[in-house]
């Protein structure tokens, strides 16, 4: 089951403080809920955990990201991750694909933040698609990440 996620928002700093936070991941996974960093494997492969609850099933992920795209000039990254829940009750998969643009808005310079996103769940886990459940964890997650990025970056 894949769900397809797109969301933008702004921010008051340049493109390139907010690139620069955005692709350095001890910097970003403070703002991912539930997720811990564990290793760098290559300057562009990390390893890490996440937890999430889907309704009544709470799991945590064991699993790789990997900055497949990055491009500075345009400001342009794709990110791959795969992850294994430890207890063997799925899989999950993600594509996501970021640009940032410089905005003005009542005369202050700002970025806007594009995310897309696709998830594909397999096992268990995937039941959690078909309600709704799993959308409705994606948006408290992604208005808890804007937040945590919105604090960081100002200060």
């Amino acid at each position: 089951m894949a769900i397809e996620i797109e969301k933008s928002f702004d921010v008051p700093q340049t493109v390139d403080e907010v690139w620069s936070f955005l692709t350095d991941p001890e910097r970003i996974v403070e703002c991912l809920p539930g997720a811990t960093l564990l290793e760098a494997v290559d300057e562009r492969t990390y390893r890490g955990e996440i937890g999430l609850k889907l309704g009544p099933i709470g799991t945590r992920f064991l699993g790789e990201i990997r900055f497949e795209e990055l491009d500075a000039q345009r400001h342009h990254m794709k990110m791959t991750g795969e992850g294994r829940d430890r207890r063997g009750s799925g899989n999950v998969r993600m594509t996501m694909l970021s640009q940032l643009q410089s905005v003005e808005e009542e005369g202050a310079a700002g970025t806007r933040i594009w995310v897309s996103q696709s998830i594909a769940l397999t096992g268990r886990l995937a039941s959690f698609g078909r309600g709704g459940v799993i959308q409705s964890v994606s948006n408290v997650m992604f208005n808890r990440f804007t937040g945590c990025v919105r604090e960081k970056l100002a200060q």
